[in-house]
């Protein structure tokens, strides 16, 4: 009789071990450490498409990653429901267009939907008469969508002491599945701090951390524009379906960059560019553009779809950060209705009525959730800065096919 199949079988895995020859342990650790050398001195500074391909060291471990911390977080959206009070998400609505995109995600979220919300509340910040008849279009459709009327003050101040609310940015274009439920999971397992936020891709105190080489790619503009053979190609989310950059071997962007031409790629160059791309020049230059020029958040976006199409967005992540340093982004939060109506709608404004709050972080008031990514889309210069891109043609392809289809 054989020993059985059963792999912690100790006498099964000594009769394995003895078959070996005895230098093989040693030759799989010099292999190790000769691949280990090599990604340390060769990939982290080369970006071209093929070290996307190169995958040998992710099958020795899921902490292959280089990212600076990494954080398990499949499993996540299993997190049940908590019983006993409401879920709402508060959604300050601008653009339509970009909350076309986060419409996808919030019906993805909701209870109907095996989600963890009861009910969206639409704060309309616009008076886009295009925008305001396709937000109440939506909310007419669906029965857990309401809509603020008047003065947003008078609404806020009906919030629920014993709700839980999710501030979630209209402009937000892209959320993990798991976002909604590990920042409410992280959240009442913090009761004493009245901000969870989530990871918000490039955002305040985050910018740096997601700027890291091997996080930001060497993505560079394309300079004219090219044929292509249909809409449907010219904007698929997959970043490994755009072509090479070509450009001129001196080709920077300074302060003053204007856009190529309207709805233009970013397209991956070699490595030996990574040192003229918008995010390193920012750092390092200068004449170079600022952290918050559109060029550094189109290189941060395009980034990030290259990322999601190879599931590598724990590169992205880490556990917590409790107190950071700097102020957190405010366009993904977590808390209770008491802490806003105790303490945040002393003030408001158009844009969000948490700054008061977020003013005051000196204490012990937040914390990061790093284990759910949102993406924000920020552009205040229109079709002078990120709109004259096609990433929200993107975002939306990616949305429509793997987050709407089939709702």
């Amino acid at each position: 009789m054989g020993h059985s199949d059963y792999k912690r079988d100790p006498e099964s895995l000594r009769d394995v071990a003895s078959k070996r020859p005895w230098w093989t342990p040693f030759s799989l650790c010099l292999t190790f450490l000769c691949l280990c050398l090599l990604r340390v001195t060769i990939v982290p500074h080369c970006f071209g498409r093929w070290s996307f391909s190169w995958n040998i060291l992710s099958r020795l471990g899921k902490n292959s990653s280089l990212a600076p911390f990494y954080a398990y977080s499949e499993g996540s959206g299993e997190f049940d429901k908590p019983q006993g009070f409401d879920i709402v998400a508060l959604v300050p609505f601008r653009h339509w267009q970009r909350t076309e995109i986060l419409n996808c995600y919030l019906r993805n979220n909701l209870v109907s939907n095996h989600g963890l919300v009861d009910q969206v509340m639409f704060l309309p910040q616009t008076n886009d008469a295009r925008g305001l008849e396709w937000l109440a279009s939506i909310v007419e459709q669906n029965p857990s969508y309401t809509l603020a009327q008047g003065d947003p003050r008078l609404q806020l101040d009906q919030l629920k002491k014993d709700t839980l609310y999710i501030w979630i940015d209209g402009d937000i274009v892209f959320l993990e599945d798991h976002t909604i439920s590990t920042v409410v999971k992280t959240k009442l397992e913090h009761p004493d701090l009245p901000l969870v936020s989530a990871n918000v891709i490039n955002e305040a105190a985050l910018e740096a951390l997601h700027s890291h080489a091997s996080v930001a790619l060497p993505y560079l503009p394309e300079l004219s524009p090219t044929q292509s053979s249909s809409e449907i190609e010219m904007h698929d989310w997959r970043a490994s379906r755009l072509p090479p950059w070509e450009g001129p071997s001196d080709f920077t962007i300074d302060k003053g960059f204007a856009p190529p031409f309207t709805s233009h790629r970013w397209l991956l160059s070699g490595c030996y560019n990574y040192s003229l791309t918008p995010i390193s020049m920012a750092k390092y230059a200068p004449e170079g553009p600022s952290m918050h020029h559109w060029t550094v958040n189109a290189q941060q976006h395009y980034s990030f779809l290259h990322h999601l199409e190879l599931n590598h967005l724990n590169r992205y992540k880490f556990p917590t950060w409790s107190v950071p340093s700097t102020k957190i982004s405010l366009n993904f939060l977590c808390f209770w209705g008491s802490v806003a109506t105790n303490r945040l709608l002393k003030e408001f404004d158009s844009m969000t009525f948490l700054k008061p709050l977020a003013d005051d972080q000196a204490g012990e008031n937040s914390i990061i959730d790093g284990k759910g990514l949102a993406v924000h889309y920020s552009s205040s210069q229109g079709l002078e800065g990120l709109d004259s891109t096609d990433l929200l043609k993107r975002y939306q392809s990616f949305a429509e096919e793997a987050i709407c289809k089939g709702m």
